[in-house]
């Protein structure tokens, strides 16, 4: 509890800091466009990870091994691809930017429909992710601190709604940043501690080779399909995920660019190191005997106690830092597409900032109830979310800004079809085969409407032309 009543006041702190400098919407939604690149880097990698790497990302390593890793073998790329791919298009000299996703992709296409479908998306995407946080905020409280879940999970969210209400991304992008150096330095530290727990990298693989071979091998326990398509979910995703995003639009100026995928590939590498420390000790000290799980949710905080009381509060506080940095991203965006995005779609003027502080709040209390009510591994609520956004927004990021024969009404339905394809094979992911996520499948179907769409149209204006003249 002293973590947590540490960590009310820090965020308290933050919130007066960042409310008196969060005066305009450029300010509160995108930091001024005024972020460097050690600030947007180490503040957009805390933004991505959150408690799904540190919570469920051993234990999903303890169920399905080496397949496991599939999902972060894309992190040595995915910052120069983000940077090549969208960097040139989001980060510009320009004084009048965008300040949202949905403002970006509508001002592009000119389009309020594309607005309108963008910003529907992200604020339920946010508010589905936003149950990933507070589900790890759960077993947080119940594994590491010693308190109920929902306590936990609740008084996490009230700190990170504070300051995130309070200060946007004014306040946001600085605690962002110093989240996200310290789940950078702890889960280098976390790993080697692990590892060394269980004797050794050698000791650990070969235990898991004599009791448990299945999950040394290249793909684990998985199926090479199902190991196939977490890859690309992953890696493409990374190119979707608006809370990753985001942080490109807080560069400040275009030549950053060139040192922002260093940064971002080596804070990632750092966090990363507790997947594959973490889990590969803790199931060779599962495999043993050693170690007593429930659930896989279990297994990190059950390694942390076998280290000892400074890695418990070691651990305590980079899940802190993963779950809140991701939070506040979640919140903000959620309260753009509240304030921002719909108003605008429907022809009106955004709203204020004391609309968009009443929505930040509203919407951490309706994913506060939802994670709390949510009983689904955290590993799996994070790729599902993760999957999300890549069906609906994949091919809007990538075609529909690129592509100059993209049509804006196919960006629409784009969106759309990529969303509904998703949350339709969510619901029967169980019977689905193991190599379709639904992700990825949203992602081909709506990148299919976009180009059959957009060629169409194009058809039928060329004739339109022909026939007038």
């Amino acid at each position: 509890m002293t973590l947590l009543a540490v960590l009310l006041v820090a965020a308290a702190a933050l919130a007066v800091w960042g409310a008196r400098r969060a005066g305009t919407a450029g300010e509160y939604f995108a930091a001024g466009h005024r972020a460097g690149p050690w600030l947007a880097g180490l503040a957009g990698t805390a933004a991505a990870v959150s408690g799904f790497t540190f919570v469920g990302g051993p234990g999903l390593f303890a169920v399905a091994g080496a397949g496991s890793l599939w999902i972060i073998l894309s992190a040595p790329v995915t910052g120069a691809l983000q940077c090549w791919a969208l960097g040139e298009r989001l980060v510009t000299d320009e004084t009048d930017r965008p300040l949202t996703i949905p403002e970006l992709l509508g001002r592009r296409l000119e389009s309020r429909l594309v607005t309108a479908a963008a910003s529907v998306v992200v604020l339920i995407g946010c508010v589905a992710s936003l149950a990933v946080q507070v589900r790890a905020a759960a077993v947080l409280g119940e594994s590491f601190l010693g308190v109920q879940g929902w306590i936990a999970a609740t008084l996490v969210m009230a700190a990170t709604t504070a300051y995130t209400a309070a200060g946007g991304m004014r306040a946001g992008l600085l605690a962002d940043a110093t989240q996200g150096a310290v789940m950078a330095a702890v889960g280098v530290i976390l790993a080697v501690a692990a590892v060394h727990l269980a004797g050794g990298p050698a000791v650990a693989v070969q235990t898991l080779a004599a009791r448990r071979p299945e999950l040394l091998g290249s793909f684990g326990s998985f199926p090479v399909g199902r190991a196939a398509s977490l890859y690309l979910l992953f890696a493409l995703g990374t190119l979707a995920q608006p809370h990753y995003v985001q942080k490109f639009l807080l560069v400040r100026r275009r030549a950053d660019l060139r040192r922002l995928p260093a940064v971002l590939t080596g804070a990632l590498a750092a966090m990363l190191t507790v997947w594959l420390g973490v889990g590969l000790a803790g199931a060779a000290l599962v495999a043993t005997g050693r170690l007593a799980i429930g659930r896989p949710d279990e297994l990190a905080p059950a390694v942390m106690t076998s280290l000892g009381p400074w890695a418990v509060l070691l651990a305590a506080t980079a899940v802190l830092a993963a779950m809140m940095s991701t939070a506040a991203s979640f919140l903000n965006l959620a309260a753009a597409a509240l304030v921002r995005g719909l108003p605008r779609a429907a022809g009106r003027k955004p709203a204020g900032l004391a609309a968009a502080r009443l929505a930040t709040v509203g919407v951490g209390l309706a994913a506060t109830l939802v994670g709390v009510a949510s009983e689904r591994a955290v590993a799996l609520l994070g790729v599902a979310g993760w999957g999300f956004f890549t069906a609906a927004l994949l091919p809007a990021m990538t075609l529909g800004l690129a592509w100059p024969g993209a049509r804006r009404h196919a960006v629409a339905a784009a969106v759309i079809t990529g969303a509904v394809v998703d949350l339709v094979l969510e619901v029967v992911r169980s019977s689905l085969p193991a190599a379709l996520e639904p992700g990825l499948a949203g992602a081909a179907l709506g990148t299919l409407v976009l180009v059959a769409a957009s060629l169409v149209s194009a058809r039928n204006e060329l004739s339109g032309v022909t026939a007038s003249t």
